[in-house]
């Protein structure tokens, strides 16, 4: 795994030493452009300019030895130049500046006093064009440069990349032949005591049905023994406290009901006696045969479970209660096909959300609302929708119940101490699968979602 690697390291610095030499020449031939396009247009204008006004001579200037200079420097740009567009530009340059002293000639042999207006004219036609042309033809060349060095960056993170990839493979390889023999070497001595260590990491994940190997060492088989049945000791304990927290739990959610129906039982006495008082016994009669209904749904002989179609009924005569006591502000309607009424579902379970839909729902409301309770299902599941029309939830408040649902950590009591109560019990006697869903829209209504599977058991009880 060394030896790679310092293959890879020395490959880098080679790779590095050579870039380094490569960018510097560049820079160095970008620098140099750089200087002569920055000087020589501007130098050679004003040497030209002072000459053909007469204020300098062609001695004092010596613009022909600016050229010469500018060839010399040119020719090293060439040499130097790496790109075929490079090296173009350069030759463009040379040719450019035999022309630009071919004109300067010619202002140097007219009649410098009597000519003004013509040497004028050469000067802006053909030396400052062929200065400016310089100019853009050594910014080219500087473009072109620029571009070579953007190539090596990118040539050197390429090689730079294959090289660490095919170190990084070599080491990988090597690494995976160490691990094999290695591998190889330790497994005929410590088998066994890894396969007891598989053995109680199985039972830390929760699986404490394990069998460990035979082993040959007496002292390992004892060992392997020992564990296995306290495996075992250990799950059917977990069973037992599994047992008892259910049992604690539904017991929790009995006297959480129970605190529930008195206090629903008072208001609705208090309100057949104040019917009875107002002579109005058809509604006190129709009151007392919901309430009635209503109780005998609830004690259902002990049981936990009831068909749908007892739910049902015992929510319809909820309703019918509800309505005798605000027929002003509710409307109901129920409609659920007979073929899923025949399934089962813990019992009070739509009681509670329908509650919940009256007295959050459609009583903060001014007109009268609508209590609407329907299903559907897929193969395996069925889905009671209890909804309404009244004030709904903010999204947030949606959610956050939503959540506290899901997590069983319930926060708002106000508001989703019956939700909490139904959903906890659906998820204890159903699988943590199965619960509510919460819909709502501010202004629009509230749908709450009842998921349980499939089952007869009650219908057949």
């Amino acid at each position: 795994m060394i030896i790679p690697a310092l293959v890879g390291i020395i490959t880098l610095l080679v790779i590095m030493i050579n870039f380094n030499e490569s960018y510097n020449e560049a820079v160095k031939n970008v620098s140099v452009a750089s200087k002569f396009n920055f000087s020589f247009s501007e130098d050679m204008d004003y040497k030209m300019y002072r000459i053909v006004i007469g204020a300098e001579s062609f001695d004092t200037m010596k613009p022909y030895e600016e050229i010469k200079e500018a060839k010399e420097l040119v020719k090293e740009l060439n040499k130097n130049a790496v790109t075929d567009e490079s090296k173009l530009r350069t030759r463009q340059i040379g040719k450019l500046l035999d022309n630009l002293k071919i004109s300067i000639e010619e202002i140097e042999h007219s009649d410098l006093k009597n000519d003004y207006m013509e040497n004028n004219q050469r000067l802006r036609l053909n030396v400052n064009v062929f200065t400016e042309i310089i100019k853009e033809k050594v910014s080219e060349y500087i473009y072109y440069e620029i571009g070579n060095m953007e190539s090596m960056r990118v040539k050197l993170e390429k090689e730079i990349m294959h090289t660490i990839t095919i170190t990084l493979i070599a080491v990988l390889f090597l690494s995976l032949i160490t691990w094999k023999l290695s591998k190889l070497i330790s497994q005929s001595i410590s088998y066994p005591v890894r396969q007891l260590c598989e053995m109680t990491k199985e039972v830390a994940q929760g699986n404490f049905d394990v069998h460990g190997p035979q082993n040959t060492t007496e002292e390992l088989q004892i060992l392997t023994n020992n564990f296995e049945h306290m495996a075992q000791k250990v799950e059917r304990l977990i069973e037992d406290v599994k047992v008892e927290q259910q049992n604690l739990r539904k017991k929790e959610l009995q006297l959480l009901q129970e605190q529930i129906n008195p206090h629903f039982l008072y208001n609705t006495l208090d309100t057949i006696m104040w019917l009875a008082i107002d002579h109005q016994d058809d509604k006190v009669v129709e009151m007392v045969a919901a309430l009635s209904g209503f109780f005998r749904t609830s004690l259902s002989h002990g049981e936990d479970k009831i068909s749908i179609r007892e739910e049902l009924e015992h929510v319809e005569n909820y309703l019918k209660i509800q309505q005798l006591r605000y027929g002003d502000i509710m409307e109901y309607s129920i409609d659920v096909p007979d073929e899923i009424k025949k399934n089962d579902i813990v019992k009070i379970t739509l009681q509670p959300l329908v509650e919940n839909a009256l007295y959050h729902g459609l009583k903060k409301q001014r007109e009268k609302g609508m209590i609407k309770i329907s299903s559907v299902d897929d193969e395996n599941n069925i889905f009671l929708i209890v909804e309404d029309n009244g004030v709904g939830m903010q999204p947030e408040q949606v959610v956050q119940i939503n959540k506290e649902m899901y997590e069983d950590i319930w926060v708002n009591r106000t508001t989703g101490f019956g939700i909490a109560n139904v959903n906890r019990r659906i998820k204890l006697y159903y699988g943590e699968e199965y619960g509510l869903i919460l819909e709502s829209e501010p202004d629009i209504g509230t749908k709450v979602i009842v998921v349980v599977p499939k089952t007869r058991q009650a219908e057949k009880k």
